[in-house]
């Protein structure tokens, strides 16, 4: 059995599925864990992709990511796998990017998270710009207070931390992987590589003005569950999203896209 299990959530994407595992790269061994979370029609799979073995569970009705999540973690935790990387639909892992979470974790013993950079592109595979991350646990553990220094389909983490953590919550509604991304940290060092390492595409429609809201309640709550009195980061990330509330959609949507575009492009 290889010993990274690549968790793919899907709903509705067969295209996107089918994209994302003919591109794994074969440098290293995994098993991809994909979880159609009750599409219509349901998803298909290939028995096999780049050499890499594919599972497909199901979920029938529909129940929401969070919940697909933790079918997919329960099916890993009971297989034994010792690591959990994650993609979404339509992403691309690109060459190494396990080859180097998995060696950055066995290096560091401590650290029981990494992930890194993101490139983003357009429907048509163009690049729009590099999301960039804090690199150190140093540097992880004050900007988490501001918001998640981990996008979650660029991840790879210990699995048998699960056993302390446990698995996505259910009552933080389009914030789930900064919660769960939040319990790591305060128990254990996390960092993220200083290196682009998954592509992401640009899904216009991804977040509708309800979804939005709903997204900045569930971070303000977090943040106010670990809020630290110690950290300058805290009041800072706590104030800006009660800010955000009060703005109207639109303007918040159009200021997020002007600011990750000035994260760079290198």
């Amino acid at each position: 059995m290889a010993g990274i299990a690549l968790l793919i959530p899907v709903y509705n994407n067969q295209r996107g599925l089918l994209d994302s595992l003919a591109a794994l790269q074969t440098e290293e061994p995994l098993d991809a864990v994909v979880v159609d979370d009750g599409s219509d029609p349901p998803i298909e799979v290939p028995d096999q992709a780049n050499g890499h073995r594919v599972y497909r569970l199901r979920l029938e009705p529909n129940q929401g990511i969070e919940h697909a999540l933790n079918e997919g973690l329960a099916f890993i935790r009971r297989r034994g796998y010792e690591f959990v990387a994650r993609l979404d639909a339509g992403d691309v892992a690109l060459p190494t990017r396990f080859t180097k979470q998995k060696r950055f974790l066995l290096e560091h013993p401590n650290c029981m998270l990494v992930s890194s950079h993101v490139e983003f592109v357009d429907a048509q595979g163009r690049h729009q710009y590099l999301y960039r991350v804090p690199i150190t646990p140093e540097q992880v553990c004050r900007k988490m207070h501001l918001r998640s220094c981990f996008l979650h389909p660029a991840v790879m983490f210990r699995a048998s931390a699960l056993d302390q953590i446990g698995g996505y919550r259910l009552n933080y509604p389009a914030a789930e992987d900064y919660e769960f991304f939040f319990r790591f940290v305060r128990r254990w060092p996390a960092a993220n590589l200083n290196c682009p390492l998954t592509r992401t595409i640009i899904t216009p429609n991804s977040i509708s003005v309800g979804r939005r809201r709903t997204q900045l309640l569930s971070r303000l709550r977090i943040k106010l569950r670990y809020f630290d009195p110690r950290i300058h980061e805290s009041y800072v990330g706590v104030l800006r999203d009660a800010v955000l509330l009060m703005l109207p959609a639109k303007l918040v949507l159009l200021w997020k896209r002007r600011w990750l575009r000035a994260q760079g492009t290198g």
